[in-house]
């Protein structure tokens, strides 16, 4: 969808307190693109979110300008900005980085996870399959995001965690539609999650690798595919 914002979807988000306001803005724009909640090549109106979080343009504004830095939205000539929208070439380029930057924090924080780490990985993947056996995408797409980021934060890298989430600031509008466009139910969402948990269990540092990545991997592969088909019509 490229037309302008869909306030409807932003309903559930709490106006923004005034002590924090530029923090929290950025922080809120941060998280929403991240769990897919702004479609590729959709435009960004600097009035519209302003009304939603409930503060002044300005806050807004300069949030936007430091997405665009950060390579997660595109300024347009309005000064408001867009998601945007990615070819083949780029999203393999982003699959081979987190392939490779995902893949290391998995490794360091299996060699790290205590039981009760452990433990909280597995209650946010039964929450995930929950989500998934509704269909509550907007759900499994949290708890998606929340088990990658706890299973990352174990590793004890204050290197790898900013830039991992730069990825995700720049792949998470596609999140959304990968996940409408698959039956997750049955444990099919969660599935590579349930992995790495047993492999965590188990001790298997190569066995956590080998899911985070599989699990990257199925992810661009939906996008992909359709690129290619689409391109072969």
């Amino acid at each position: 969808m490229a037309g302008g914002t869909s306030t409807a979807s932003l309903d559930d988000v709490e106006p923004v307190q005034r002590e924090t306001v530029q923090t929290r803005v950025h922080q809120q724009l941060r998280h929403l693109l991240m769990v897919g909640r702004f479609h590729p090549g959709q435009a960004l109106k600097i009035h519209d979110l302003a009304e939603v979080f409930g503060t002044s343009a300005q806050p807004v504004r300069e949030s936007i300008r430091q997405l665009v830095a950060e390579r997660a939205l595109e300024a347009l000539p309005n000064r408001s900005a867009r998601v945007p929208l990615m070819d083949n070439e780029r999203l393999e380029d982003l699959r081979r980085t987190r392939l490779a930057l995902e893949g290391l924090a998995a490794e360091l924080s299996a060699k790290r996870a205590a039981p009760q780490d452990v433990e909280a990985l597995a209650r946010i993947v039964d929450e995930e399959v929950q989500a998934d056996e509704t269909f509550h995408v907007e759900s499994s797409v949290n708890r998606n995001l929340e088990f990658h980021f706890r299973l990352y934060s174990i590793s004890g890298s204050a290197v790898l965690l900013p830039i991992i989430e730069g990825l995700w600031l720049q792949i998470g509008p596609n999140i959304r539609r990968a996940a409408e466009n698959f039956d997750a139910r049955d444990g099919r969402g969660a599935e590579l999650h349930i992995r790495t948990v047993a492999s965590l269990r188990k001790g298997d540092v190569a066995g956590v690798r080998r899911a985070i990545e599989d699990d990257i991997n199925r992810f661009f592969d939906m996008l992909v595919k359709p690129h290619e088909a689409a391109a072969a019509e």
